[in-house]
């Protein structure tokens, strides 16, 4: 369970996500690593064996590969929402094969793709724009999987959570989201058949490690942000989250008053 008193501060929800990590570690990269061979595989071929003056083959391959690419991110990511919330929060433990029948692929696959496509046109325009989307549909993905939200439903329901805790959100998450982009993009291509494995096991590796840690932290962030939220509505008027007056007693620990004779 989440440590008491750690709250939506950034150290709390680092530990919480590295207590998840430290405590699944051999499932999620189980997972992250072949995710990322196959993706690093698959870009490998359409650079180095694909013609680019079939244009036809060239797409198609190319479509290929962000399918596959997008698959493998949507199952990494959902297992984790999995593990984190049996490590911290109380759900049950799940089963790694169970996991990838019950999650809801549609509506993850979906908003992935939405998230996307507003996400570019934004960076198109101005960039700012851009960053703005990664920020405010941070949570999409772990909302539909923790929540059950239906994919517009999600979008919203991140973008509340969002602006309540903007600057964590943006610390936590559309930092790190930028910074492993930028790694990939820049990330060397192998210039033989020779280095084509190294190449592989080396970014499989890396590129494993640095997606999992961010979806780890994606996730415990968007767990924070729904307690919080949770709370905050349960709160009466008046009443701090700690559950107490303004002055900081608990109501609950108070005793009733004597009847009037």
């Amino acid at each position: 369970m989440a440590h008491r008193g750690e709250g939506l501060r950034p150290g709390g929800i680092l530990a919480g996500a590295a207590r998840a990590g430290r405590r699944n570690w051999w499932q999620i990269l189980a997972v992250a690593i072949p995710v990322t061979v196959v993706g690093a595989g698959v870009e490998i071929v359409i650079d180095h064996y694909v013609d680019p003056t079939d244009a036809a083959l060239t797409t198609s391959t190319e479509l290929a590969a962000a399918g596959v690419s997008l698959l493998g991110t949507v199952l990494l990511a959902g297992i984790i929402c999995r593990l984190v919330g049996a490590t911290e929060h109380g759900m049950q433990r799940p089963n790694l094969l169970a996991v990838a029948r019950s999650m809801p692929w549609r509506r993850l696959i979906t908003a992935d793709l939405l998230v996307a496509a507003i996400v570019v046109i934004g960076l198109g325009l101005l960039i700012l724009p851009g960053l703005v989307a990664v920020t405010l549909l941070a949570v999409v993905g772990p909302i539909i999987e923790i929540e059950h939200q239906r994919v517009f439903d999600s979008f919203r329901r991140s973008a509340r959570l969002v602006r309540r805790r903007i600057w964590l959100v943006i610390l936590l998450a559309t930092v790190p989201l930028a910074l492993v982009s930028e790694v990939e993009s820049v990330a060397p291509d192998p210039h033989s058949t020779d280095q084509i494995a190294a190449f592989l096991l080396i970014r499989g590796i890396a590129e494993g490690i640095a997606e999992a840690c961010v979806a780890l932290v994606l996730v415990e962030l968007c767990f924070q942000l729904i307690d919080a939220d949770r709370a905050a509505r349960k709160k009466p008027p008046g009443q701090s989250l700690s559950g107490g007056q303004p002055g900081g007693a608990p109501t609950a620990s108070r005793p009733a008053a004597p009847p009037t004779p």
